[in-house]
């Protein structure tokens, strides 16, 4: 019986010292972009935990059996995932992840590499980094979440991904991309600027242009049955801390600020943003910015896109010569429907989807000529209608038509918020793909949280606007927009400026103070990335924007 007890003690305690081995492990499984400031980080966590870490690496998506969510499905016991914000999101929606653990931690940018002493092609601006990869005699790109956006979304948009298509290499996710132009398998490559600082024999020439560049947020999470997640909310803690930020900074990623941390400038906020509501001058209103200044100081701050928007006449055109004029940034225009473009007026559209560039995008259905924007404004003058009786108009309808037949945008503009909600479900109707309700919450729309959701469900986007949120009701209107896009959702929003009056901030630093704004109420910079970019590209034909 001694026996037998000794041998059960001797287990009790095997037992007892295997499981508090195992507590002072955690295992973690990186992708390539925040690779190299893991590997930098986790022995000094190791030295100051006395937590062992047991290390993976595999890519944020793609068909490699080391590739994190395959990691998953074989059953793999990891404690925390550090992969790029698309990958992550798939996996949250699948069951795999608790998006209650998800930490945001670097924001990362794709760069082009030669090998060591080959030329270094122009890739200054958009047209420059189009004709270089439509001279290079092979590309290279990985197969995770960079050189998904780039087959996937940027090729296309810019009509060369037919003509490279035979001259371009996919680099499994085993190895890295630098290491397949250090060898010169491929002339240029593509990656995370931070996967290919680490690789000798290359040069990175820069990063892609204005207009081309996509900033992907790199996350850690905790997958769901993670053996140690008190290790791992340790690890993650650490790696998200200010004090690490000297060393991810050095790698080439840019830390993620957090509430309380050291101060960051915000000029990176803009950095792939897209505003599709920006009023410039010629105008018969007084306009703080004409149009080409307008979209010099949006690349300046690298937005991706802007959308000029007058409420009189067609910005189609102009929008087509300020391109030319200032390349490396997509500019786009519109016609709102009001008088002095004859109102309902499917040969508007007809005649904008006509325009030199096909540089329109939106068809706004009137604004200051609205029915609803009259009567609001207590004013005695002709209006443009949509509706009567509770029926859409039949010209209306033919407008509509227009817009599908072009695959353009339907922009509600003025109406009322029933009718808003009636052209949304007759522009569904018709085959209509992309539909934005105009400044959901404001004069003289005003529609409710609940008519919003309802908007979003039909398949329409909503659109809240900045405006100058240091006037006087700015903070409130802030609290009321914040409070409404977590109702809705983010994935179902778009956040612009509406700005280029005169006497109110301009565009650009208006549109980053509205972003900030956003986060400061609790809207994380997925949350900011969804809303000002990834939604309005896909609202305007640019793909998702994801990475």
């Amino acid at each position: 019986m001694t026996r037998v007890m000794r041998r059960t003690a001797l287990v009790a305690i095997a037992l007892l010292v295997a499981a508090a081995a195992s507590a002072q492990e955690v295992r973690v499984v990186t992708s390539g972009g925040f690779t190299e400031a893991y590997k930098q980080l986790a022995p000094r966590f190791e030295r100051d935990t006395r937590i062992k870490v047991i290390s993976g690496f595999g890519a944020s998506m793609g068909a490699t059996p080391d590739a994190i969510p395959n990691r998953l499905k074989r059953g793999e016991p990891i404690d925390v995932i550090i992969l790029a914000s698309p990958g992550l999101e798939t996996l949250i929606k699948d069951g795999m992840v608790d998006a209650s653990t998800r930490v945001d931690l670097v924001r990362s940018l794709i760069a082009m590499a030669v090998k060591t002493g080959a030329p270094k092609p122009d890739i200054s601006t958009l047209e420059a980094f189009k004709r270089t990869l439509l001279a290079a005699k092979s590309i290279g790109s990985s197969d995770s979440a960079s050189g998904v956006y780039l087959r996937s979304e940027l090729f296309p948009r810019l009509g060369v991904a037919d003509q490279i298509r035979n001259k371009s290499k996919v680099i499994e996710a085993f190895e890295r991309v630098g290491d397949a132009v250090a060898r010169g398998d491929v002339e240029i490559g593509f990656q995370q600027v931070s996967e290919l600082k680490p690789v000798p024999g290359i040069t990175i020439v820069g990063p892609l242009p204005e207009g081309a560049q996509q900033v992907t947020i790199f996350a850690a999470a905790i997958p769901k049955g993670a053996k140690n997640a008190e290790a791992a909310r340790r690890l993650i803690q650490f790696l998200s801390s200010p004090a690490v930020a000297p060393v991810v900074e050095q790698t080439g990623l840019e830390p993620i600020r957090r509430q309380g941390g050291p101060e960051r400038p915000s000029a990176s906020v803009l950095t792939g943003a897209i505003d599709i509501h920006l009023h410039s001058a010629p105008d018969s209103r007084e306009r703080s910015v004409d149009a080409i200044e307008a979209a010099q100081q949006a690349k300046a701050r690298g937005m991706r896109a802007v959308v000029l928007k007058n409420h009189y006449e067609y910005t189609s055109g102009l929008a087509y010569i300020v391109g030319k004029q200032v390349p490396g940034i997509e500019v786009f225009g519109g016609v709102d429907l009001n008088l002095t473009v004859g109102g309902m007026n499917p040969a508007a559209v007809e005649y904008m989807a006509a325009t030199t560039g096909a540089r329109g995008r939106l068809v706004w259905m009137s604004t200051f000529d609205a029915e609803n924007q009259v009567r609001f404004s207590k004013e005695n003058r002709p209006f443009v209608s949509v509706s009567k009786n509770g029926q859409l108009l039949q010209a209306t309808k033919d407008v509509i038509a227009s817009i599908a037949k072009h695959n353009l945008v339907l922009a509600t503009g003025h109406v009322s918020s029933e009718e808003g909600l009636m052209l949304v479900r007759e522009a569904k109707r018709q085959g209509v793909q992309r539909i934005v309700i105009t400044h959901a919450m404001n004069d003289p729309i005003r529609m409710s949280v609940a008519q919003m959701q309802e908007a979003a469900k039909l398949g329409a986007f909503i659109e809240f606007v900045g405006g100058n949120i240091g006037d006087a009701d700015g903070n409130a209107r802030m609290d009321r927009f914040a409070d409404a896009i977590k109702k809705i959702g983010p994935q179902f929003c778009i956040l612009s400026s509406d700005l280029g009056q005169k006497g109110n901030p301009l565009p650009t630093d208006g549109f980053a103070a509205f972003l900030d704004a956003m986060k400061a109420r609790g809207l994380g910079d997925p949350d900011i990335d969804r809303m000002a970019r990834r939604n309005p590209a896909q609202l305007l034909g640019l793909g998702s924007g994801t990475n």
